[in-house]
């Protein structure tokens, strides 16, 4: 079983992604985090397999908190899940070494799919056009 955190600044966002991830059983949710500073710190003292957040929270950036995360736990896999699907962002993301990008409007068996791809080593990129099409995510198994 995968311990999560998950980060997002909306309650209801966090409550759907932990009943998600309930109801598949591999995974359980060692904690929760309303910004980008509660994201990091959770994900430090937890140690987490698997930080599964949103981009654009208050606090710390979550690509600088990743590139920390990742630096102090190699092995933990960071997807983010967000509305913004800016080139920037995505580039910022995969060079903070970032595992995942999926789009928050992504139907929840791509999202349970993704993340069960992420956890057996693949990255997944995806852009906003093809959120509800499989196909169109960017997978690399490494």
């Amino acid at each position: 079983m995968y311990k999560v955190v998950i980060a997002d600044d909306r309650s209801i966002v966090r409550e759907g992604l932990h009943i998600l991830l309930q109801s598949c059983g591999d995974y359980t949710v060692a904690g929760e985090a309303a910004d980008g500073n509660e994201a990091i710190a959770q994900s430090l003292a937890l140690a987490p397999d698997l930080l599964l957040t949103d981009l654009k929270m208050p606090g710390t950036s979550i690509i600088e908190g990743a590139r920390a995360l990742k630096d102090t736990y190699p092995a933990m896999k960071i997807i983010i899940l967000t509305a913004f699907d800016e080139s920037e962002d995505i580039y910022r993301a995969i060079k903070a070494g970032v595992d995942g990008y999926l789009m928050k409007d992504t139907s929840p068996e791509v999202i349970l799919s993704t993340i069960d791809d992420v956890m057996k080593g693949a990255t997944c990129f995806q852009p906003k056009e093809n959120s509800y099409d499989e196909p169109g995510l960017r997978r690399n198994v490494l």
